[in-house]
């Protein structure tokens, strides 16, 4: 497998059931701090050994600064390590999500209203997101809503005993992982009976599909990459709103940002390529701007670009 056709799924990420039994263990007994100084020495390691996790930082660090020049980093060695010092404070901000230590206080938001009105309608949602930031801070939202769930769509087999083991820790959590490979009949009747009842669908649209070959190419940081169609087909299938969701940690706390992309996806015989397009297009310009507000905070390790 060469660099250049590096897949993510073949690119291992931190993030064991065990990994993450201790990190939760460590981060209850001594707190935030010792956590992260726990965590440094793993960066380190990731950041000496992998040279292909480097070069992928780099490049995105590079392309980003050359469409938005106004960007305040530079690629480089030392700001590829502050990326990667970036992702494990993300890492020690799901443990405290995951926790409970993180609440609604601790978010601010824009473009909540569009969220909160289909709560109070029981209208479920496609929620559409990225590998930025630290998504599992949104449990705080849901935790604290009785009348929110998430179900947030994973590509690992471990999603039914990480759900156990989240509910061990914290009872009180409003999220279903749903391991899902492909998007077969059961598994959308079983998404559609979800909406159905309210509940809202999270999924990453910044990785290409594990098998097969379901994308479409679109303008990202002024150069072509490729972007999943699942999510947009899924949401035409359950025919109901997309909404873009992400969250960034930003001063003590996080920002949630959050914009309704469609009301419905309509993918028209004779026209299904440039609908698509369209739909690709509006979330990526989101991610864009998310990128150029936390630059350090798009986690996506691996070759994005000519894959």
């Amino acid at each position: 497998m060469s660099e250049s056709t590096a897949h993510w799924a073949n690119v291992k990420e931190v993030g064991t059931l065990w990994g993450i039994r201790m990190l939760l263990a460590i981060y209850r007994v001594f707190g935030r701090t010792l956590l992260f100084v726990a965590l440094y020495p793993v960066v380190l390691y990731f950041f000496v050994t992998n040279r292909l996790a480097r070069a992928a930082s780099h490049e995105y660090l590079d392309r980003l600064t050359e469409f938005a020049p106004d960007t305040p980093i530079r690629a480089s060695r030392r700001a590829t390590f502050r990326h990667f010092l970036s992702f494990a404070t993300s890492v020690y901000d799901r443990v405290a999500a995951w926790s409970g230590a993180i609440v609604l206080d601790d978010l601010t938001f824009t473009g909540r209203e569009a969220l909160a009105n289909l709560i109070e309608q029981r209208r479920g949602a496609v929620l559409v997101t990225a590998h930025v930031g630290s998504l599992e801070v949104c449990r705080a939202m849901a935790r604290q809503r009785e009348n929110m769930r998430l179900n947030v769509l994973v590509h690992t087999a471990n999603a039914e005993m990480f759900n156990r083991m989240m509910q061990r820790v914290n009872p009180n959590q409003n999220v279903e992982l749903i391991e899902v490979g492909t998007i077969d009949p059961g598994v959308a009747m079983r998404l559609a009976q979800k909406v159905a009842n309210g509940e809202f669908i999270v999924v990453t649209g910044d990785r290409v599909p594990v098998h097969g070959s379901r994308v479409v190419a679109a303008d990202f940081l002024g150069r072509e990459a490729q972007f999943p169609q699942g999510p947009f087909v899924l949401c035409a299938l359950l025919k109901c709103p997309m909404l873009s969701l992400f969250c960034i940690a930003e001063g003590r706390g996080f920002h949630v940002f959050i914009e309704t992309l469609a009301e419905r996806i309509v993918l028209r015989r004779g026209h299904r390529e440039d609908d698509m397009r369209g739909y690709v297009d509006a979330f990526v310009r989101r991610l864009e701007a998310v990128c150029r507000r936390a630059p350090l905070q798009w986690f996506n390790f691996y070759p994005f670009w000519g894959r």
